[in-house]
This record gives C-alpha cells, sequence and structure tokens, in this order.
C-alpha cells in the first residue's frame, strides 16, 4: 500500500488507484469512435437529406449554379444552427465573391466592392435570423 492518506484514516485503497490500475493502456492519436474531428455547420462536408433536397430544388427551380446553391444552402444552415456567427459570414462571402470573380472576371477593384457588399447582405440577415431566433423585429 502507498502512503497512508490523511482524508481516509483506515487506510483503505482509494478508488481511483484501482480505477487506473485496471485501465486499459491507451494507443497513441485518436481512439476509435471518437468525433473529435468531426465537423458541424457550414465546414462540413456533407448535407443531410433535407439541405441535399433543398439543394436540388434551388438548382433545378430557380435555375441557380450548383456551387452557388450550396454555398447558400450551407450558409442557412449554419446561421439556424449559430446566427451571430461571423467568421461564417465571411467565408461564405469570400466563396461567393471568389465564385463571382472567376466566372464573370472581376477586377480587384469590383472584387473588393461585391465583397463588402455581400458580407454586409449577410450580416443584416444574420442579425435579422437571430432577431427571429429570439422572438423580436429588426
Amino acid at each position: 500500500m502507498c502512503c497512508p492518506d490523511k482524508s481516509n484514516p483506515a487506510g483503505e485503497v482509494s478508488q481511483n488507484l484501482t480505477a487506473n490500475q485496471t485501465q486499459i493502456k491507451r494507443k497513441r492519436g485518436g481512439q476509435k469512435g471518437n468525433r473529435n474531428a468531426r465537423k458541424h455547420g457550414f465546414y462540413s462536408g456533407t448535407l443531410s437529406p433535407a439541405e441535399t433536397s433543398q439543394l436540388w430544388n434551388i438548382t433545378n427551380l430557380e435555375g441557380v449554379d450548383p456551387e452557388v446553391a450550396f454555398i447558400r444552402v450551407k450558409l442557412q444552415s449554419s446561421l439556424q444552427y449559430n446566427p451571430g456567427n461571423r467568421r461564417v459570414i465571411r467565408e461564405a462571402s469570400r466563396l461567393l465573391v471568389k465564385w463571382y470573380s472567376a466566372n464573370y472576371r472581376l477586377d480587384p477593384t469590383d472584387r473588393n466592392y461585391l465583397k463588402t457588399v455581400v458580407e454586409n447582405l449577410l450580416g443584416i440577415a444574420s442579425m435579422r435570423q437571430s432577431a427571429s431566433a429570439h422572438g423580436s423585429q429588426i
């Protein structure tokens, strides 16, 4: 037995000591089944079945490019999950500006202007989403 424990005058073996002795030694790195690297919201690579349906409706019925529709669906689901997330708004505006710049060959001045406009519009939409989630109006 180890040194006597002042909080345990009877000298019994503590629960922690026996629990540590019975644990199986873990391997280095992530353990099987952990979800530490799982991503959600805007940064996840997958769509839920409802989001997939929404994506195809936007693409087929509204005639929106699939890449823009994907950004729209992911942004909407991310803002429902966390309405005030500025990082998501910046990333969505960056991706939209990148797509439009590539497809319409925007010069740097137009690109910066478009990014500012898109980011401001997404910020307003985010505030409205946040306000509606809290039950007030903007």
